[in-house]
């Protein structure tokens, strides 16, 4: 098994990165090869597990106005007005089936884009290039690299032709950099400043090049970003905090035109139930159920209807 990768592999001259890796200049057997995949895992990026459909068609129920319509549908069977329930409930159950389906949907169509989009890298194998998915690429394997290929792994190079590789995945950096294997940096050298290293789910703008496998999975730089990822509680988007701002605003104005137009209605004259039936008649009309639906089928559509630039 290839040894842990020390942090600072940009240092080293290439002789020592090859003893360390304990490979050469034709790459790993296929038996070697085997051996580590089954040691260090398969080359790619953790994933968190997708929700299950009954948390998604629980969120679709997270909401000020689903509140308000549900507690509406409540009152309604407590005073015995079943029809008014079943309707509100419909409402709400078609609502919950139409977003959840679209949330699903979009979930499966990501993983399948992931799939549709593995790398495939050249890797010496036997002394020989051959083809292979990125997946089983390990520690030690030497890999070419030539304009339009994904970097497969962390690298560090010993040979380049005119390399040069567009980081900005990772570093921002919009212009690719021009990389040389002969270039030896110091412990405090900043990532984008690494000339003689190339990481994973970097791009080839043009060239061509040669390294060693250093790391691998979630031992990569962008391993470790998704690592961190996956850990941090995800934030909701602007839009959806407006529409939660919105929905809540909503929900109080309801509320209070309820409580206010019923104590009206009793100095008026009118009887509790008949009040209670006209406040939820009012939440039912006033709260736009099928809101979050038309938001999404609307941003959906919204890159096909919009003119193109220029």
């Amino acid at each position: 098994m290839s040894p842990a990768p020390p942090p600072n592999w940009h240092t080293l001259a290439i002789e020592p990165v090859f003893a360390r890796c304990q490979t050469s200049v034709d790459g790993l057997t296929a038996a070697t090869a085997k051996q580590r995949l089954g040691q260090t895992g398969g080359n790619h990026l953790p994933q968190a597990r997708p929700p299950r459909v009954w948390r998604i068609l629980w969120r679709q129920f997270q909401s000020p106005l689903i509140y308000i319509l549900g507690l509406a549908a409540l009152v309604s069977v407590v005073i015995g007005d079943i029809k008014d329930a079943e309707f509100i409930l419909a409402v709400l159950g078609l609502n919950a089936a139409i977003s959840g389906y679209q949330e699903w949907r979009a979930e499966q169509s990501s993983r399948a884009l992931q799939q549709l989009l593995k790398i495939r890298a050249a890797v010496m194998r036997d002394g020989e290039v051959c083809e292979m998915d990125a997946e089983v690429v390990v520690p030690g394997d030497v890999v070419w690299l030539e304009s339009g290929n994904r970097v497969p792994a962390d690298m560090r190079l010993f040979r380049t032709h005119n390399l040069a590789i567009d980081e900005s995945l990772l570093t921002g950096e919009s212009l690719a950099v021009l990389k040389q294997a002969d270039w030896q940096g110091q412990a405090a050298t900043s990532l984008a400043d690494r000339k003689n290293m190339v990481y994973a789910g970097s791009i080839v703008s043009r060239g061509r090049g040669r390294g060693v496998v250093v790391a691998t999975g979630t031992q990569t730089v962008v391993g470790q970003l998704a690592l961190d990822m996956i850990a941090t509680a995800g934030g909701k988007p602007p839009l959806l905090k407006r529409m939660e701002q919105f929905s809540q605003v909503i929900a109080i104005a309801v509320i209070v035109a309820a409580v206010a137009i019923g104590a009206l209605g009793l100095q008026q004259g009118y009887g509790l139930v008949e009040m209670i039936l006209f406040g939820v008649a009012m939440a039912v009309s006033a709260i736009p159920e099928g809101l979050p639906v038309a938001l999404t089928v609307t941003l959906a559509i919204a890159p096909i209807a919009w003119p193109s630039a220029g």
